[in-house]
Parts: structure tokens; sequence; C-alpha cells
């Protein structure tokens, strides 16, 4: 079966304020690729959430990044670098995602996080979505290439799954290895429910159609036995998001 290739990041037409900032602070041999940006204009401070693979490093990780605003009003001063605080592999959740979701949801802050796959069809995304997975998890496949698969993962799913739930780890187990066969049903013109069989039992995962395409709301994904635990912040989702 052939495997569609990931929508590539091109940030020429991405809106990405802070990247140079950001590759100002890297450690040498790092790559990355922003998946958000927050800017909080009151308390003078930017965050940055990017996809980080570091020289040496097995996995890719998702980085909070802070700055602050010095007083000239023009650069940013480093606060905090590279505290990988959303799970793209199961492991203990982070104390302080809680504390990034509330700042994403904050009143007058300026976000920016592209969400959606450009297809026409749910499945299509679901094919984009697979393949990225399978670049992002290619321990031999180019650093720039994982970044990029990383911010086209986190593009694919809404905030429920990725801030709320962190559960893109659960949304992983369900299409990497890419599954023979996903069952899609559509529930109307914005939303659409894949079944797709594993050995541990079927997976769902629901879908609604964004501004940017097509994103993954909410994932049930049969635990394997070398799975994590299930905790409470990594239960079953619902159609509706809830537990």
């Amino acid at each position: 079966m052939n495997e569609p290739e990931p929508p590539t990041p091109d940030r020429a037409t991405e809106p990405w304020r802070f990247v140079p900032t950001l590759e100002q602070h890297l450690p040498a041999g790092a790559v990355a690729e922003p998946v958000l940006e927050l800017s909080q204009p009151r308390q003078r401070s930017v965050v940055v959430l990017a996809a980080v693979l570091r020289s040496g490093s097995e996995h890719v990780e998702l980085e909070r990044w802070t700055f602050e605003q010095n007083p000239d009003g023009e650069s940013l001063r480093m606060v905090e670098g590279g505290t990988a605080i959303v799970r793209l592999r199961p492991g203990s959740r982070h104390p302080q995602l809680a504390e990034l979701r509330r700042a994403v949801a904050a009143p007058r802050a300026v976000l920016t996080r592209p969400m959606g796959l450009p297809a026409d069809e749910p499945k299509a995304a679901l094919d984009q979505l697979a393949a990225a997975l399978g670049i992002l998890h290619d321990g031999g496949a180019e650093p720039r290439a994982r970044v990029q698969a990383a911010a086209t993962v986190v593009r694919a799913l809404d905030d429920t799954v990725l801030l709320e739930r962190d559960a893109t780890w659960e949304v992983a187990a369900a299409l990497d290895p890419v599954p023979s066969e996903i069952e899609i049903q559509r529930l109307s013109d914005r939303r659409a429910k894949a079944i797709i069989e594993r050995p541990g039992g079927a997976a769902t995962l629901e879908l609604q159609r964004k501004t940017g395409g097509w994103a993954v709301s909410s994932a049930d994904v049969p635990k394997q036995a070398n799975d994590e635990p299930a905790m409470p912040e990594t239960a079953t989702l619902d159609a509706s998001g809830d537990l």
C-alpha cells in the first residue's frame, strides 16, 4: 500500500513570529519546528511550544520555551527553555501541562496554533496522520523530517486531545503501524468516526472539521499489556471529550 506523504509545514505561509528567537537559544545540533505560539501582552511574556530533536537524542519532544519581553520592547529574554511538557509517547503526565492549557484559554492571549489537516475527506486526513507518525517514530529518518512530522501530528489533534487529555500517544497507538483498513462513518458534514481494528481490539477516533481541515477530537483506544496503567487524565474519551 502506497502511503501518502504527510503535509510539510511551510514557514513562509505560517504566521510564526518567534522562530528566530527560538532557534537562537537551541542547543548545538538541535532542530525544532514550532507548533504553538502564545503571547500574553499584559504579562509581557511569550510561550513557544515546539517539536524539538536534540543532538544524540532518540526521541522528538514537545518542549515549552518561555520568554519575557525586554524593557526595550523589541527583544525577548529566555526565562525557561526546553521543558518537555506534552507527551508523544506513554509516560507520566507533566504537572505543568494544566498551566499551559489555562494560559492558552486565558482572555487577551494571542494564540497561533494551526489545527486540522488539509484533506477533503477524514480518511485522507488519517492517512496523512499515520504517515507523519511513521516518520516521527523512525529513528533513521532525517531530523528535520521528524520534527516536521511531529508538527503535522500536533496539527491533526484538537486541544481536547493534545492539551486537556494529553493523549497524543493513544492516537499513535491506533495508527502506528499503519492500519490495513479504516472504517469511516460520516456523522455529519463536519463530524466523522473512524473504527480501526487493532490486535488488542477496535480503536475509535472521532474527527471534526476545523478551519484548517480535519482534526481528531476524541480517542477510544484499547490498552495493551505494555501500556501504562489507565489514569483519570488519560482515560477513554467519549465524543464530547468527557471521561
